[in-house]
């Protein structure tokens, strides 16, 4: 697993080099076989470089390096637990946030609509500069006269009863007495 690899360093490291780099500088330098120059490990050559060369000492400075087996083995299984345990809950997981979206716009496409709906609802009774009113039957009456329905109503700022509805009394209904008065 990509546990395992944690401080792992390869016993033999091969870094990616273009092949012109290659053809140009030596992939390795040797400083143990300097004459006179008693350099036993890696300290003893940098104090060598540093003393002997115009040189930077970087820090941080990453490079490319090939993978071994043991890195190739433990990376590979790691990504094939991955895609056996990890990929379907993702995936399942992705499949329901997207029925959420979708019932989401849903709500949100019929409460655009509902607002949209009420506005023309209210700009056709603006335009119309009428609205439905329903009379109290307790300060309302009836009354049939010359071939009309007549609904008079209680005004209580006139203080009198007002003519509110008015409609032509249907075929059938004129042989009625009470429809006949004039």
């Amino acid at each position: 697993m990509y546990a395992d690899l944690k401080g792992y360093v390869p016993e033999n490291i091969e870094y990616l080099l273009p092949d012109y780099v290659k053809e140009i500088f030596p992939a390795e330098l040797d400083f143990t076989k300097i004459e006179g120059a008693k350099i036993k490990n890696a300290n003893d050559a940098i104090k060598f470089i540093g003393k002997e060369f115009e040189a930077t000492f970087p820090t941080g400075e990453t490079v490319m390096r090939k993978l071994d087996e043991f890195e190739i083995r433990n990376i590979r299984e790691e990504y094939c637990v991955m895609q056996e345990n990890e990929v379907p809950k993702r995936k399942l997981n992705l499949e329901e946030t997207l029925e959420e979206i979708k019932a989401m716009k849903k709500r949100a496409e019929q409460a655009y609509d509902s607002i949209l709906a009420g506005v023309a609802k209210y700009a056709a009774q603006v335009k119309e500069g009428t609205q439905e009113m329903r009379l109290k039957s307790t300060e309302t009456f009836c009354i049939a006269l010359a071939g009309y329905y007549l609904f008079f109503t209680w005004d209580k700022n006139q203080k009198a009863f007002v003519l509110a509805k008015a409609f032509k009394i249907p075929k059938g209904g004129v042989k009625e007495l009470w429809a006949t008065e004039d």
